[in-house]
């Protein structure tokens, strides 16, 4: 199968009783960090980003997220996706544990290492500089019922049809929506959970022997991948790799990949492409013309573009 990916440690900024902060990925189209929060760690004041989504994979205890029409509690394990233009902010409920994802990056390392050394407010104010993020706009901002929180469903009770954006899956209302169901059969569920012009993310369940798409290579976005349980296998070009639960995976542009469970267990993962070039209306059917292709005849990029990181315990 090739010679095999190497799996990296991401990049420790902070390690404090309040805040422990690593930069998991950090590339064009995408960049995480993956941290606990505390009492007492830096939380930003209400902001908006005018061009990247602010989105939160919240895998342990709760996070308070703040909007122009009301605040509200998410727990783990929750997506939330807060588009570009939406005022917000957002606070540890005691202790935290979350994946914080920007698509685009917009200068997102670089506020990163400015915040993890911040000693006080004016610091966490100050590290935005250079980054895409903003006083609230007069007027508000657009409409805080486009930010999405999502309960994952991991045993398979994905529950309401109410689509992305609705109001069963915005995050006014009490408790976190649901997905929109793409696939449900023994063995693949897909779930949607949000779709915006930035960021289109799913939950899919693969039992074992279960496939994904055929070889294929993207030429306008990335497409990444987080591992919750099991074990993906992931083919490119002349490379493989075998990403257990905890894995982040950002594979390029222009670089022929494909994914199965070929390992005797259940596989839960999330797939976010960054932009979405309507992923979400191909999931659904609706655009045949969406930016996946056949492998090119030179082979397409090199796999060693592709960012893997196992996230720290």
């Amino acid at each position: 199968m090739g010679r095999a990916i190497e799996i990296r440690r991401g990049e420790l900024l902070a390690d404090r009783p309040e805040l422990r902060l690593e930069l998991v990925a950090d590339t064009p189209w995408l960049s995480m960090s993956h941290g606990t929060l505390g009492a007492g760690g830096p939380t930003p004041p209400a902001h908006v980003h005018r061009e990247h989504a602010d989105c939160f994979l919240v895998l342990e205890g709760g996070l308070r997220l703040a909007l122009a029409d009301g605040e509200r509690t998410v727990e783990g394990e929750s997506w939330v996706q807060v588009p570009a233009g939406v005022v917000h902010t957002f606070a540890p409920v005691e202790r935290v544990r979350i994946l914080n994802v920007h698509a685009p990056s917009a200068g997102y390392r670089g506020f990163i290492e400015r915040l993890a050394r911040a000693a006080g407010p004016e610091d966490v104010y100050r590290a935005r500089e250079g980054f895409d993020q903003h006083d609230p706009p007069e007027g508000g901002g657009l409409d805080p019922g486009a930010a999405v929180a999502v309960q994952l469903g991991g045993d398979g009770g994905v529950g309401s049809t109410e689509p992305p954006g609705s109001p069963g899956a915005g995050v006014a209302g009490a408790g976190a929506g649901r997905g929109e169901p793409i696939t449900d059969r023994p063995e693949r569920r897909v779930t949607l959970l949000a779709d915006t012009s930035e960021l289109a993310v799913t939950e899919s369940v693969y039992t074992p022997g279960e496939r994904g798409p055929d070889p294929h290579v993207h030429y306008d976005h990335a497409d990444a991948f987080v591992v919750l349980e099991g074990t993906l296998t992931f083919t490119l070009r002349g490379a493989s790799l075998q990403a257990d639960a905890g894995t982040i995976l950002v594979v390029p542009p222009v670089v022929v990949h494909s994914f199965a469970n070929d390992h005797d267990t259940d596989a839960r993962f999330l797939n976010l492409h960054a932009p979405s070039c309507g992923f979400g209306d191909y999931l659904r059917g609706r655009y045949p013309g969406f930016d996946q292709h056949e492998p090119p005849a030179d082979g397409g990029g090199d796999p060693a573009a592709v960012v893997a990181t196992r996230l720290a315990d």
